[in-house]
Parts: C-alpha cells; sequence; structure tokens
C-alpha cells in the first residue's frame, strides 16, 4: 500500500472523530501506561471525555494524553484510524449536569489537541489466515 495515499487530511480528520462517540484515551497512571475506553464529544477541536466510572487522581490528567478512535466496515475489510496527542484538563465549567449515572461522573475531562494525525487502513489478510485456523 503507497502509504501517502493511507495518510488522512487533517480536516478530514476532524469530521471522522465528528462521526463516532466511542474512543480510548491513553494516559500514564502510577507510572505505568494504561489504555482506557471512553466516551466521547467533539466540541470545535476540544473532545470532551466521559471517564465514567474510573476514579482517576488528578496528576494522571492534567498532562500530555494519547486519545485515538476508528471505524472498520466488516464488508469492505477497510477503515480508518485517527490518533489526537495533547494535554487533557478538567473543565472550570459544565456546560451540562454532572450526573451520568456513575460515581465518578465528576470525570469529565478535556483534551486539548497539539497533533492530530489519521490513516486508512485495511485488515490483515495473514490475521485472517490465523484467525480462520483457530476456527470456532
Amino acid at each position: 500500500m503507497d502509504e501517502d495515499h493511507a495518510l488522512i487530511p487533517e480536516q478530514e480528520c476532524w469530521e471522522l472523530l465528528a462521526s463516532t462517540s466511542v474512543g480510548r484515551i491513553a494516559l500514564s497512571m502510577g507510572a505505568l501506561p494504561a489504555i482506557l475506553p471512553v466516551q466521547y464529544h467533539l466540541d470545535g477541536r476540544t473532545l470532551a471525555v466521559c471517564l465514567g466510572h474510573r476514579e482517576l487522581p488528578e496528576r494522571a490528567l492534567n498532562t500530555v494524553v494519547a486519545f485515538s478512535a476508528d471505524a472498520i466496515d466488516p464488508h469492505t475489510r477497510s477503515g480508518w484510524s485517527v490518533q489526537v496527542q495533547g494535554r487533557s484538563a478538567i473543565p472550570r465549567q459544565r456546560r451540562t449536569g454532572d450526573d451520568c449515572g456513575w460515581t465518578a461522573a465528576g470525570q469529565v475531562v478535556q483534551i486539548h489537541p497539539a497533533t492530530v494525525s489519521g490513516y486508512h487502513m485495511h485488515l490483515c489478510p495473514v490475521i485472517d489466515s490465523l484467525l480462520a485456523q483457530q476456527g470456532p
């Protein structure tokens, strides 16, 4: 695959991020890397990320984080992946109520992006072959 054709222009990355609401945030917890599934909302060029029931110390949040969202079409066996690196922050003012049903619902954080990148992808036939050998 030609690497240049796989890259997604930044504007399209933003459009793809706006098309879905589930992704993953990568951050450091206790000096170890952690990747957490999260729900998010794109507000302009800022992501509002709900950590749900996870209670994280503030020092794990006010730092550099990575975020990723993607989608794969099972019929075409292709899709996209967008990555964001930036600084997380606890919002000073909330525009909506804090109660999302989780005990730590106050942990909605914002990600202020520094870099945004993405690429188109196709599922790997080698991995598919290995999975097919395993059977049901």
